[in-house]
């Protein structure tokens, strides 16, 4: 994708919406104005930071969603002080429907208390167009006025350029040479431009795939979670969570307030896409799907339940959604022993409920000490999964086998190098800050044994009668999945990558037989 990196001091240019109804849009064009919304929040001149913004309209708008707030923040912060003047904006009109104004920023942000509501948050601009017609623009930066967002900054496709020659002939140029369009652009675009009602759906395993990634390491998170922000979308349920195979929806936040803004309800189950990758591993998706039976039943059925699907506990929860506890084989046994005859409601035991955004390793030894645990939605009242020491332990070995055997290739490469190569050619394979830390093969980083090998001279001393460039080559796609493993992600390892693994190791284990 194109991005515009020209310097700061150049003209860049903006999208500015005249509200969801275009109340804004005559005032604006015929006082020469840039007008948003946001009353509430008063002279945002006060806050001369983003955090102290962000805490203003929490104190605003206490009802407002914990993601809406980022995003309102985000917004006018660009107004307020990103925005430089020299700068151009585009309005599109909702009378005449089908155009756009384009104007230049002239004057820094100003407050007008003396306004009515919505007229107070201004900047100056010379209207320039209120003529372009959106039929005059290519579909790409069309595209890009369709996000929701009132304020947001149009940079791809080097969009500040075209819109001044749109300026001057009423024509978007296009680009110079081959539109470049990524996927994931016209995902969020889509997905921008759609009625809330109608929202794009999208597996995770595609929302991934738009941007080029297989698994939802820390960093691929971040990114989507940043795009989406800058487009004014979030997922239902968060894409985070749960398996790649599972659909969500990509919706809207908030716009401003008065237009349709979102609430604590409205964004229930949905990604905060302001919220940083946790470092700490959580609960996430581990938990598996809850099976139940209501407190109405006979133990008797609970108990055939139990030995059909092999379970060793069970949920105990009404169709109303209460949760009552658990029946195990324990405390089955303790009913037994207590009446001749007991009921399920002499079976029903205590049993840990914890929300599905608690860190992992805070329930490990609970897990392990009663077998399972609960675990609430993320409404924070049903409870809708369940975690047992089974799946914890399965959980952590599919995390562990590629590293098994990632370990056991690099100490093959490990004890060959020792064998074969001397202190110089190691360090020969390193950057020179890092020359004297080097004394053996356990010193050198997996991608240090591409340089290392990457000498005809150095790989002929191994002897190995395989290709060289086709062994380097599969190396370094090893050592890019040892690298994305690195970063936790519930996605399991793709099958294309055990296979490159397990053949990496076949490789070495018969070159050299050794165990």
């Amino acid at each position: 994708m194109y991005e515009d990196v020209r310097p700061v001091s150049e003209p860049r240019a903006w999208m500015i919406r005249g509200g969801r109804e275009g109340q804004r849009e005559s005032r604006a064009l015929h006082e020469g104005l840039a007008i948003v919304g946001w009353h509430e929040a008063g002279d945002l001149s006060r806050y001369p930071s983003r955090e102290q913004l962000a805490e203003a309209l929490r104190l605003a708008f206490p009802t407002a969603a914990p993601n809406v707030i980022p995003n309102w923040t985000g917004q006018l912060w660009r107004f307020t002080t990103e925005i430089r003047a020299g700068d151009l904006v585009v309005m599109p009109l909702k009378s005449p429907g089908g155009h756009i104004a384009i104007g230049k920023v002239t004057g820094p942000y100003e407050y007008r208390a003396y306004e009515s509501e919505d007229f107070q948050q201004v900047r100056t601009v010379d209207w320039l167009r209120w003529d372009v017609p959106l039929t005059a623009i290519r579909p790409d930066l069309r595209a890009s006025l369709s996000s929701l967002l009132t304020v947001c900054g149009l940079t791809r496709n080097n969009a500040a350029d075209r819109i001044a020659d749109i300026v001057d002939t009423g024509v978007d140029p296009g680009l110079a040479g081959e539109e470049e369009v990524t996927s994931a652009d016209e995902l969020l675009e889509d997905a921008a431009s759609r009625d809330p009602a109608s929202p794009r759906q999208v597996t995770i395993r595609g929302l991934l795939e738009h941007w080029g990634q297989r698994r939802r390491t820390g960093p691929v998170i971040a990114t989507i979670k940043a795009d989406l922000a800058n487009k004014g979308l979030t997922t239902r349920p968060p894409f985070t969570e749960g398996s790649v195979s599972d659909e969500i929806a990509l919706i809207p936040l908030g716009t401003e307030p008065g237009s349709g803004a979102t609430t604590v309800d409205d964004t229930a189950n949905t990604e905060d896409v302001s919220e940083p990758e946790h470092m700490s591993l959580r609960l996430g998706s581990l938990p598996t799907p809850l099976i139940s039976v209501p407190s109405t039943v006979t133990l008797t059925y609970a108990k055939t339940l139990m030995v059909q699907r092999r379970f060793s506990q069970i949920a105990v929860i009404d169709t109303d959604g209460t949760y009552r506890g658990a029946i195990s084989w324990e405390s089955i046994g303790r009913a037994h022993i207590a009446a001749n005859q007991p009921s399920l409601q002499g079976a029903i035991a205590s049993a840990r409920v914890v929300d599905h955004d608690a860190l992992l390793l805070d329930q490990i030894e609970a897990i392990y000490a009663d077998g399972f645990i609960f675990v609430r939605d993320a409404d924070r009242v049903h409870v809708t999964g369940i975690l047992t020491a089974a799946d914890l332990t399965g959980q952590f070995g599919s995390l562990a086998r590629p590293f098994v055997l990632i370990e056991e290739a690099e100490n093959r490469l490990r004890r060959v190098t020792d064998e074969v190569f001397t202190v110089d050619d190691l360090r020969d394979a390193v950057q020179p800050h890092r020359k004297s830390k080097v004394h053996r093969a356990a010193d050198l980083t997996f991608g240090d044994y591409i340089f290392l090998l990457k000498h005809p001279q150095r790989w002929s001393l191994l002897g190995w009668q395989l290709d060289h460039q086709l062994f380097l080559a599969h190396l370094d796609e090893v050592r890019e999945i040892r690298n994305d493993l690195m970063h936790f992600t519930p996605d399991p390892l793709s099958r294309d990558q055990y296979r490159t693994i397990e053949g990496l190791l076949s490789l070495l284990r018969t070159v050299d037989p050794r165990p």
